[in-house]
């Protein structure tokens, strides 16, 4: 069973710009709404109405802009799941995740926001010192998808307008999310199953949480 988790998304770019809990912070508070949240069991959904409840944020801010350039928060989400994030734009991390369990952990390294890859170490016996071998599960990128040969102006002699090559880490990822959108277009859905839009709200309303409360923590 799932109990807790934790994940981290610390850059050392942007600091005082804009707010680090909007920028980065969301993707860990929905990392944490993903493994933590109730299944779809009966039980579980009751359960859910509760929502999640922000027991712990702190943060630092720019002394010029005030935007917030570092936040920390603690997650409290139903049957006792914890799940805790850090996010700043002023310091780097190595911008991973883990998932903590009654048999073990996964572990999903850089980009945890889209990964290639997680390891599941299975842990038993006495104080849980039982290690067996980490299994390593590789997912591809997809294939053929690359970044058109005419890039940004970088020379005299470019003109504005030019299609930009990939910017992000596994932009060719995204491949995968226009395939779902098309998908649920052709099928006439409005949204998608696996992350609806109450689902999106409850991220707004996390955030909106903790921002509140790293506020008063000043």
């Amino acid at each position: 069973d799932v109990k807790s988790a934790r994940v981290s998304f610390c850059q050392n770019d942007g600091a005082g710009s804009c707010s680090a809990l909007l920028e980065t912070g969301i993707y860990c508070a929905q990392f944490l709404q993903w493994v933590l949240r109730p299944l779809s069991s009966e039980k579980e959904q009751e359960a859910a109405k509760k929502g999640v409840v922000v027991r712990g944020a702190c943060r630092t801010v720019h002394p010029e802009t005030k935007h917030d350039t570092h936040v920390s928060a603690l997650l409290e989400f139903p049957f006792g799941r914890t799940g805790t994030f850090e996010c700043s734009l002023a310091h780097a991390s190595e911008r991973s995740a883990v998932v903590y369990g009654t048999g073990g952990i996964i572990e999903i390294p850089f980009p945890f926001w889209c990964p290639t890859k997680l390891v599941v170490t299975k842990m038993s016996g006495q104080a849980s010192q039982t290690w067996e071998e980490p299994v390593v599960y590789d997912f591809d990128l997809p294939e053929g998808v690359k970044a058109l040969p005419i890039s940004k102006p970088t020379k005299e002699g470019d003109v504005d307008g030019v299609v930009p090559g990939f910017h992000f880490v596994n932009s060719e990822g995204l491949t995968y999310e226009a395939a779902e959108v098309n998908r649920y277009v052709r099928e006439g859905l409005t949204e998608s199953p696996s992350f609806t839009s109450e689902e999106c709200l409850d991220i707004l309303r996390i955030i909106s949480d903790i921002d509140a409360m790293s506020r008063a923590n000043e």
